[in-house]
């Protein structure tokens, strides 16, 4: 199962132009799982008041906002020319039947939905129902790329 990983234009562009809480290295991030109710715009979402609305809901062992997500770290690779931020897998153990077709990887630094931005949309491409222990292995080569070419 390929999971499509794509930058939010408006999250790229808090990140170039080094806004606050934009330090993905720094910020508190998060992974929250939405539903396929969830129509993303990759130019237009911006906050996490967008997709907030078709979260998971947070039982069964989701929390609501989703996965603490840990190690954020940028790297550069010369022979890809891309700058590379990769975080830790996230993981957790549900209780019972969690269904999601997205994951949104945001920032909870600022103080409301409203104001958290939105970096990155994880898009599995169908429905994922699980409720087990889940660990979304992130490739080790990182999440996010950005090419220097």
């Amino acid at each position: 199962m390929a999971i499509s990983v794509k930058w939010y234009g408006q999250g790229l562009l808090h990140v170039a132009k080094a806004d606050t809480n934009s330090d993905l290295e720094v910020a508190d991030l998060f992974l929250g799982l939405v539903t396929s109710t969830y129509t993303p715009n990759l130019d237009t979402d911006e906050f996490w008041s967008t997709p907030v609305a078709n979260e998971v809901a947070g039982t069964n062992g989701y929390v609501t906002n989703g996965f603490d997500v840990t190690a954020a770290t940028y790297s550069y690779d010369a022979a890809s020319d891309q700058v590379r931020l990769d975080i830790g897998d996230p993981t957790g153990t549900f209780t019972a039947s969690k269904t999601w077709r997205y994951g949104v990887l945001y920032e909870r630094t600022s103080a409301s939905d409203a104001t958290r931005k939105l970096f990155a949309l994880l898009d599995w491409g169908t429905d994922q129902t699980v409720s087990t222990a889940y660990t979304l292995t992130i490739d080790a080569a990182g999440l996010l790329y950005l090419d220097a070419t």
